[in-house]
């Protein structure tokens, strides 16, 4: 188990690159081992000067259906100073999403039954494609979220308190929580959107999302 978790956090630094100023993409590195960490979203790259980071190739996402969460009640917002109270699971899926976004199979990972991250939990990253537009979700037993350094602000978005990364037209919510990560990340998708579809994370079977990343 050591040596399996060892492989996977190798892999959290291998999200996939984008041309920053040409628009082309960035020629592709061999496809790597699924992974606990970040290693399957496709995001663009760093201004000019930063170092690029290796990735797999993407491949042609197949549109799939919106699976609907059950709704539960929401935990309630941490007054200051105090921890955030844990969340009802740790699998989350928005009840509203942006029109024509389709699953990328190839960009997404959920845990599979009795797989488990370092701290005991499971993990997802489900990622969405449309043109230019990119949308990814993830949470529970991650490494870390997807990096984008930028300028934030603290945001409170219904009952939940996050941090919100601006960076052109890249946009990175990271939920306060109590266990493991949450994170909402977009590309070429405005803030009000964004916001829209992180307020409408609910609780979702982890079988259902399994369904909806396509996993086999």
């Amino acid at each position: 188990m050591r040596q399996t978790f060892a492989r996977l956090g190798a892999l959290a630094l291998a999200p996939l690159i984008w041309a920053g100023c040409a628009g082309q993409p960035a020629a592709p590195a061999a496809p790597a081992a699924p992974s606990p960490t970040i290693a399957a979203a496709q995001l663009p790259t760093a201004p000019a000067g930063a170092p690029a980071r290796p990735s797999p190739s993407p491949s042609s996402p197949a549109a799939r259906p919106t699976a609907t969460a059950t709704a539960a009640p929401a935990p309630a917002t941490p007054e200051a100073g105090q921890a955030p109270a844990a969340e009802p699971s740790i699998y989350l899926w928005p009840a509203e999403l942006p029109a024509g976004l389709a699953v990328a199979s190839a960009e997404s990972r959920v845990s599979a039954d009795g797989e488990v991250g370092p701290t005991g939990m499971g993990f997802y990253i489900i990622t969405l494609n449309a043109g230019a537009q990119k949308l990814v979700i993830g949470g529970g037993d991650l490494g870390e979220a997807l990096p984008l350094a930028g300028s934030e602000r603290p945001v409170t978005i219904g009952q939940r308190t996050a941090k919100l990364i601006t960076k052109d037209q890249q946009r990175e919510l990271l939920f306060d929580v109590a266990r493991g990560k949450l994170f909402v990340y977009g590309l070429n998708i405005d803030e009000q959107e964004l916001l829209r579809v992180a307020a409408s994370l609910q609780p979702i079977d982890v079988r259902a999302l399994r369904a909806l990343a396509g996993a086999k």
